[in-house]
């Protein structure tokens, strides 16, 4: 403002010096002179006067507009920084869920990997187990006379036939007949285990498809009961067929506590 009325005076102050430069009207007399000055002093004034107004309005609309710029800067400001603080937020919230996601996958694929390890052993344990049961398949039986605490009487050239089946694994053995028929080629073993009463005779053989593969013949001297086995081993293929036959007149004994006639076989290798 100070500086504002400093340049009105410096105008006002060249405006009187350059009327009173002015030559002397000589038609004029001393009061016009001065009427006509003062005139002109005061248009000047009126003229700065209407400046100043002019220079005051624009200086205010400068200063509201300064004033509005400020206001939007503010408000800019404060929407970057709300905005910084959003993203900041969004940043560390998408982190944890990155975070969260990330542990969420690996817990599982590691239950997976887990999973599938544990399967891929028991398919490979039950694979084994296939492929052995393929190699060696279970065929094996065991059958007993069916009566108890007597002898059976069987004829020269006779079978012996077992009807009281414990074991038959495979369905090889027929109880009807007293046979086994192999079902599966490989090596087998069958083992006749037979008792007698005292002073009576026994003449077994194991036979396989007609032909003695071992024989015997026992006394049960001293009037007691006597026990004794047979035990062969045969190569044989599918429809084989083995059994028990006697080459004389035979007494066998049998009861369920210890003495025991029995017929079994089991298929050792395929």
């Amino acid at each position: 403002m100070k500086k504002e009325m400093k340049i009105i005076l410096f105008v006002l102050s060249l405006a009187v010096i350059s009327l009173a430069a002015e030559p002397a009207c000589p038609s004029c007399s001393k009061y016009h002179y001065e009427e006509m000055l003062l005139e002109r002093v005061l248009r000047n004034e009126l003229a700065l006067e209407h400046t100043l107004t002019k220079i005051k309005e624009t200086n205010t609309n400068v200063v509201d507009a300064l004033k509005k710029l400020q206001d939007e800067n503010n408000k800019v400001n404060t929407a970057i920084e709300l905005m910084e603080r959003k993203e900041i937020l969004m940043e560390a919230t998408l982190d944890d869920s990155v975070k969260t996601a990330l542990k969420n996958v690996s817990e599982s694929l590691t239950h997976i990997l887990t999973e599938s390890g544990r399967a891929i052993k028991e398919m490979e344990s039950k694979v084994e187990r296939f492929k052995g049961d393929l190699k060696t398949p279970t065929i094996q039986f065991r059958a007993q006379l069916a009566s108890h605490g007597s002898s059976i009487n069987v004829n020269t050239g006779q079978d012996v036939v077992f009807t009281r089946v414990e074991v038959n694994e495979g369905q090889g053995y027929d109880k009807g007949t007293g046979k086994f028929t192999a079902s599966v080629a490989g090596l087998y073993q069958f083992a006749f285990h037979f008792c007698t009463q005292g002073n009576q005779y026994v003449y077994p053989e194991i036979v396989h498809n007609g032909k003695s593969l071992l024989r015997s013949y026992y006394y049960g001297s001293d009037g007691q009961y006597q026990c004794s086995s047979l035990q062969a081993n045969v190569e044989m293929i599918m429809g084989d067929v083995v059994w028990v036959r006697c080459t004389n007149n035979s007494y066998f004994y049998h009861d369920d506590s210890h003495r025991s006639t029995q017929f079994s076989g089991v298929l050792i290798r395929a």
